[in-house]
């Protein structure tokens, strides 16, 4: 039974997967919208990890998004396939469409990687877009960008790398290339960050075009990388999700760049709707109105489709199923 928060308009929870309990795992760590356990088995630390449906915007915890869970693990668990010659991952199993097993990485990087292709409209602080045109800043993130640019427009440079720090509480905060590389390589040895640029855009650049191949504009996205019990880096986290990136498409790109309309598969629609009701992040959550959640839902659905080609597994939302598909894997490994 899921057990829905005590603050801010229950009701926007009332739909999907808000959290989930394993009692034999012991208490979660939970996060904006994963469940977390580190659990050891016959030697080995795995983590496990469930996607619930929760829907973190302006850093709060708004609403649930019926599926956005299993969209988020599933197209995470393709693209970590799709990129893993490029740079190992910790992608162990999928055990339920919400689940999955990974390796537990040793250390993890401080630092949240920002690749972005386009000046897209954003209201997070550390966006390009509100920086550039309602801040009038010309240097972000230490790169120096023309005047003239338009909302949405593709980056003069290409594909560029805006790293951030990882909040524990508020916003994060952008970083120089060599604000990163220091606090990179200091932990980690020199030429740390470098190589883990490298791997970034490389992985960005297989997404790009084969999003391309799909009608799709991969505008920007987010990495997250640790180290391994041997010392390698890896990809952890999310990879390329619709909650993590921007996907567009190509004709409501094209259509509407100039008017500003719709952009196809637009991951601001709840955000823009809460900005339009005065919410900011600060505040009571107002109620959010069932078709904004719906059209949210079905942005989701529709990229895991175009990207992987099949259609969204639609498992009832239970929480006992995940439960036992946890159980079971784990039963496996002790056996």
């Amino acid at each position: 039974m899921k057990t829905l928060p005590t603050h801010d308009n229950i009701g926007n929870f009332s739909r999907g997967i808000y959290e989930v309990d394993i009692p034999e795992l012991g208490k979660p760590t939970r996060g904006k919208v994963r469940d977390n356990w580190v659990i050891e088995r016959s030697g080995k630390t795995f983590r496990i990890i469930v996607t619930t449906d929760r829907q973190s915007i302006f850093v709060r915890s708004v609403c649930t998004v019926p599926g956005k869970g299993r969209v988020s693990n599933l197209i995470s668990a393709f693209w970590f396939d799709l990129t893993k010659d490029i740079i190992p991952n910790h992608v162990i199993s999928i055990v339920h469409p919400n689940v999955l097993i990974a390796k537990q990485a040793v250390r993890v990087v401080p630092i949240e990687l920002v690749l972005r292709r386009y000046i897209a409209r954003g209201l997070s602080p550390t966006s390009i877009s509100l920086n550039y045109f309602e801040r009038g800043r010309r240097e972000i993130y230490g790169i120096k960008f023309p005047n003239g640019l338009l909302p949405n427009q593709e980056l003069p440079m290409g594909t560029i790398i805006t790293p951030t720090t990882k909040a524990t509480d508020g916003h994060d905060e952008e970083l120089t290339d060599d604000q990163a590389r220091t606090t990179v390589d200091s932990e980690f040895g020199r030429g740390t960050w470098k190589r883990i640029s490298v791997a970034a855009l490389s992985v960005f650049e297989r997404a790009r075009q084969y999003s391309s191949d799909r009608g799709l504009i991969l505008a920007d996205t987010k990495f997250e990388f640790g180290i391994d019990e041997g010392g390698n880096i890896m990809l952890i986290d999310e990879l390329l999700t619709p909650d993590g990136s921007r996907f567009w498409t190509k004709e409501g790109y094209e259509n509407n760049l100039k008017t500003g309309g719709d952009l196809g598969l637009d991951k601001e629609i709840l955000a823009r709707w809460l900005k339009e009701k005065g919410f900011d992040g600060k505040g009571v959550v107002p109620v959010i109105d069932e078709t904004i959640i719906r059209k949210t839902a079905e942005v989701f659905e529709r990229t895991y489709e175009i990207i992987t080609g099949n259609l969204l597994p639609k498992p009832k939302p239970n929480q006992d199923l995940i439960r036992k598909a946890v159980l079971n894997y784990l039963d496996g490994v002790n056996s």
